[in-house]
């Protein structure tokens, strides 16, 4: 049996922005080969770069990376993400080279695609997922930040990073170069229950983890999204502000034994450089 899925969504501009370079995306495939071999895609950019430059990156990137995931269905949901992120990687690129204005644009992304009960998330950057399991919330994607870099170093606390002038300082991005580097991390089974929140960091940089557990817990998947937002404005809405909440209301695999939430990602290099059978490291 398939999940039954409860999504709901918001973006907003937030309170100090003029215009949102935030994109989200909801997949569910109406063609019966896709929804087999694909699954439901949810997908949050965050998109960087003057004159709106920022927009175009993060609305190119998520129709690349629903042209590929969709458009070949050759692979694994694994093989499929880390090929399209590369794909979104190149086409921001490419579109960025068609005007001055948008020279050196680039995104943020992170994917959750859910497929027959399992999660397989994706990220490049500093959107975020997060699986709300039991009561609890853990982070399933990891920050690829100056930030998050320097603090599993050691080189800052995290009350420092909290205001550090370098914390929205990415370290990978698409559009950020040919040499691009995508965690894909491996499936997980999903449990009767579950919620997934794939968010823009306007939304976790101005709400603590415990809060948005307390909004999302309590309310359905739409009020959820909405009051993640509103939180986030109430914060101070520094950011654009982006959320989808999906609710695991019926799965298969409600029996299935606790997985760990810290699972290692699978690092995917640019197919156009590797050949597929090299791609697990």
């Amino acid at each position: 049996m398939k999940p039954t899925l409860e999504i709901g969504h918001r973006t907003d501009v937030g309170r100090r922005r003029e215009h949102n370079e935030d994109y989200l995306s909801i997949h569910v495939p109406d063609v019966e080969e896709q929804i087999d071999s694909r699954g439901t895609l949810l997908m949050v950019a965050d998109g960087m770069g003057g004159h709106a430059a920022g927009e175009i990156a993060s609305r190119t990137a998520i129709a690349a990376v629903l042209d590929s995931y969709y458009g070949d269905l050759s692979g694994g949901v694994e093989e499929a993400l880390g090929r399209a992120l590369h794909t979104a990687n190149r086409a921001v690129i490419d579109e960025a080279g068609r005007s001055y204005e948008r020279a050196g644009m680039g995104t943020t992304l992170a994917a959750a695609a859910v497929h027959n009960g399992d999660l397989v998330v994706a990220n490049v950057g500093d959107s975020r997922v997060y699986l709300i399991r039991d009561g609890g919330i853990v982070q399933l994607s990891r920050d690829h930040s100056w930030i998050a870099e320097a603090l599993a170093a050691g080189r800052i606390n995290p009350e420092d990073a909290r205001s550090h002038p370098w914390r929205n300082v990415v370290t990978r991005s698409l559009g950020g170069g040919l040499e691009l580097e995508v965690d894909v991390y491996p499936p997980r089974r999903l449990h009767l229950g579950d919620i997934i929140l794939v968010c823009s960091d306007g939304l976790w940089g101005m709400v603590p983890s415990e809060r948005m557990l307390q909004i999302v817990e309590s309310r359905s998947a739409q009020a959820a999204a909405d009051g993640l937002v509103s939180a986030a404005n109430e914060a101070g809405g520094h950011d654009n502000i982006t959320a989808i909440v999906c609710r695991i209301a019926a799965t298969a695999a409600q029996e299935e034994t606790e997985q760990t939430l810290q699972p290692e990602p699978v690092r995917f290099q640019d197919a156009a450089r590797r050949s597929p059978e090299s791609w697990h490291q």
